[in-house]
């Protein structure tokens, strides 16, 4: 564990079926100077219902890496999955200092999925990632946080975006990475690559304060971890969409896929 005391271990895990229906999993390990604290939730959304949140603290087990292939269950959630990979996995360290480091690793842009939920077994495709994070977030400098992924018949997409007096940025397409690209939240393209994609944002999936209410429930575990997180980053606005998306490149005949992607906004205060 770094110096900072900090070690967060989080996994991110999705499923969209041919219905639209979709569902996104967290499952996570925060260690803060010697206590840890485990968290798992699922985000529901369909047409009918919308989207639907549930979490917990207690008894959470993480994901299963083995070969091409992710297993998690979550007894609390009633829901057991298998993630089987399409495609060959991504890696970066995103952040590295003093503090800390920040490792993403894309196990799976694009996976087949089949999961049992509430004894039901549902198949479709998804996505997941692993994030080992051992600086405190806040000391990453961002102003704006932009991740997504997307996925057509013959097209995978995943991107994120760091701005702080500038932009980092990290694009794969078809596991291809952009040197030069334009990242926003209703359009990508990348004239390195021939290619344009535009996405709709019909369905907010999440539109709240996040960090500061994922907080405020750990604070029965960490008192008095709040104190330590500048309001900058605690009263960040987050918001996540699932966009159905048209894909043109150079080439090739534009393609229809869905996204699932964010924005964070740490410009805001307090309020």
């Amino acid at each position: 564990m770094a110096s900072s005391g900090f070690y967060l271990d989080k996994w991110f895990l999705d499923f969209i079926d041919q219905k639209g229906q979709a569902r996104i999993f967290y499952a996570a390990k925060l260690t803060w100077h010697g206590i840890t604290v485990h968290y798992a939730s699922c985000l529901d959304y369909t047409a009918s219902n919308g989207a639907r949140t549930r979490h917990h603290f207690r008894n959470v087990k993480m994901p299963v890496l083995k070969d091409k292939c992710i297993t998690w269950s979550d007894e609390y959630l009633n829901v057991k999955g298998t993630w089987t990979s399409e495609a060959r996995s991504l890696k970066s360290r995103v952040f590295d200092s003093k503090d800390g480091h920040l490792d993403w690793s894309c196990h799976q842009p694009s996976s087949s999925v089949e999961l049992t939920i509430d004894g039901q077994v549902i198949i479709g495709k998804g996505y997941a990632e692993q994030l080992i994070l051992t600086a405190p977030p806040w000391k990453i400098p961002m102003t704006d946080l932009r991740w997504g992924r997307f996925r057509s018949l013959n097209f995978t997409l995943v991107w994120i975006e760091l701005r702080h007096r500038g932009k980092k940025q990290w694009l794969w397409l078809n596991e291809k990475r952009a040197v030069q690209c334009e990242i926003e939240d209703e359009r990508l393209w990348s004239e390195e690559l021939n290619f344009s994609l535009k996405l709709d944002r019909a369905v907010v999936l999440e539109s709240e304060k996040k960090i500061f209410n994922v907080v405020e429930k750990l604070l029965r575990y960490l008192p008095g971890f709040k104190r330590v997180i500048p309001s900058h980053f605690l009263f960040a606005d987050g918001y996540k969409w699932l966009s159905h998306g048209k894909l043109e490149k150079q080439g090739h005949e534009a393609e229809h896929g869905i996204a699932i992607h964010e924005w964070v906004n740490f410009n805001v205060a307090e309020r």
